[in-house]
């Protein structure tokens, strides 16, 4: 009987693997669709199922000789980079602070914080490009990173502050006895235990950074300072034509960075998540 128990469990394992695999199967099929459009010849293009007889490069060469796409890579990075340091920075501290402290104002402080996330974004567009305009920071890459810092600093202190209670307090009050100071004490006790919360935050952000396009397109004029996004809607508008390849092998070059980036730092993502969640 237990024999047969094991056997029967085995069995339901191994079909939900099955089933799991075909649906990832399912999910990832898009993603080998634009590598493999974008290596087609013209004449295939249409053709889903077949695959390229040879790597067609010249999509790729086309997309280069028409737009400054190595710009708009370094765009986009110093975006989201800048964004990204800005937004661990703030976020970390104000989680630490919040987590720590116990009286009413910092909890206050916390739920003022958790308002900013049910604010719909389109209800700010109008004035916050007013303000960009008082501020003379309309049409440069620094309004970008104080608009998507603003936009996600909530969420990111909200993550932190849940993952600081999984810290033990004995291991900061251990640094204090031994003459850390505050500022020591964060930087260099804490803040590399948050490690896990820090890897979430920039996962579950820089995908939104990257791909963003409104944002983009409403803040900013120079062609020299656009995003990869707006690069590629604007390629397909200057070429009123059926030709895709380029247009899928922009994508490609904008998606494989992100592609590599989740396959390194997706551990720390779910163990952020599940910390987060269940001390939070």
């Amino acid at each position: 009987m237990r024999t047969m128990r094991w056997q029967q469990g085995r069995q339901a394992s191994l079909a939900t693997e099955i089933v799991l695999i075909l649906i990832s199967l399912l999910f990832l099929y898009p993603v080998f669709y634009l590598f493999m459009a974008s290596l087609k010849r013209p004449e295939d293009f249409y053709n889903p199922l077949k695959l390229p007889s040879y790597l067609y490069v010249r999509h790729y060469a086309k997309a280069f000789s028409q737009i400054d796409v190595f710009q708009g890579f370094l765009n986009t990075l110093a975006v989201c980079i800048g964004s990204l340091f800005c937004i661990v920075i703030v976020a970390s501290m104000a989680g630490y602070a919040i987590a720590r402290q116990q009286n009413r104002g910092f909890q206050l402080l916390f739920y003022f914080l958790l308002s900013g996330m049910i604010i719909p974004v389109q209800t700010n567009m109008f004035p916050l490009f007013r303000l960009g305009v008082d501020l003379h920071l309309i049409d440069t890459r620094t309004f970008l990173i104080l608009l998507y810092t603003a936009g996600t600093i909530p969420f990111a202190t909200f993550l932190y502050t849940g993952f600081m209670k999984s810290v033990p307090r004995e291991v900061e009050e251990s640094a204090s006895i031994d003459g850390c100071g505050k500022f020591r004490l964060f930087w260099w006790i804490v803040f590399p235990l948050l490690l896990p919360a820090t890897g979430t935050v920039v996962i579950t952000n820089i995908f939104g950074f990257w791909n963003d396009l409104i944002t983009p397109l409403l803040y900013l004029k120079d062609p020299a300072k656009m995003t990869l996004m707006p690069q590629i809607v604007q390629f397909k508008a200057n070429n009123q034509s059926i030709d895709y390849g380029p247009i899928f092998a922009m994508c490609s070059i904008s998606t494989l960075p992100l592609l590599l980036l989740f396959v390194f730092t997706q551990k720390y993502m779910l163990r952020g998540l599940i910390v987060g969640s269940v001390k939070g």
